[in-house]
């Protein structure tokens, strides 16, 4: 049987088309559709309206061992993730957010320190009295402060020392900028779209 010797160029320039001309669509398929739509982008609009509904409690950390902070209890817990903002070639420059979700014996409720920026600027203040900032609509609400749902802390700075370099802690226009940097990031990343809509774009409703 005679083989069909124009078959091969054939798929060859199906696979050829498939790499150059429809892969890249995909991928800006996805970008345009998914991504571009799957962030509260327009956080920075907001965050001050989070920031007036918040207020500073003081509580001692756990021990570095203890327990109480939810990575000695599950090697599984996640404390950093990135998000990606579009399909490309450079993933680091997507942000990242780092988590460290603990357990409060004085509010008897579950935290969660959020660091979307200066985390390399700062030491973990194992056994030390620390002031958080929180949020008043989410210390509230009984949905937050569960192991699956901690209430997020975006400000934090020791009492008795600071917990940063060169007692930046107690320099308030960094520590307000730091703030400022990390509850839009907390906004516009992590916080569901449906919880954002309501909480601040429909507000007025």
């Amino acid at each position: 049987m005679k083989k069909n010797s124009n078959f091969f160029p054939m798929v060859t320039l199906g696979q050829i088309i498939g790499c150059v001309v429809c892969f890249p669509l995909l991928i800006f398929l996805v970008n345009v559709f998914y991504y571009s739509n799957k962030y509260n982008d327009d956080a920075v609009l907001y965050y001050k309206d989070y920031i007036k509904k918040s207020y500073n409690i003081i509580v001692t950390m756990p021990e570095e061992k203890s327990k109480y902070y939810l990575k000695n209890q599950d090697e599984d817990i996640k404390t950093s993730e990135t998000f990606i903002k579009k399909i490309d070639n450079n993933f680091f420059s997507n942000p990242e957010a780092y988590y460290i979700p603990f357990y409060s014996v004085e509010y008897k409720k579950y935290f969660s320190i959020m660091c979307f920026i200066g985390m390399n600027e700062m030491y973990w203040p194992y056994g030390m009295k620390v002031t958080l900032m929180v949020n008043k609509d989410e210390m509230n609400n009984p949905k937050y402060g569960t192991k699956e749902n901690p209430v997020p802390i975006l400000r934090y700075i020791g009492v008795d020392e600071s917990i940063r370099d060169y007692d930046k802690d107690y320099d308030r226009k960094y520590m307000d900028s730091v703030y400022s940097e990390n509850v839009i990031g907390y906004l516009k990343y992590k916080m569901p779209k449906g919880e954002f809509k309501r909480r601040f774009k429909n507000k007025g409703d």
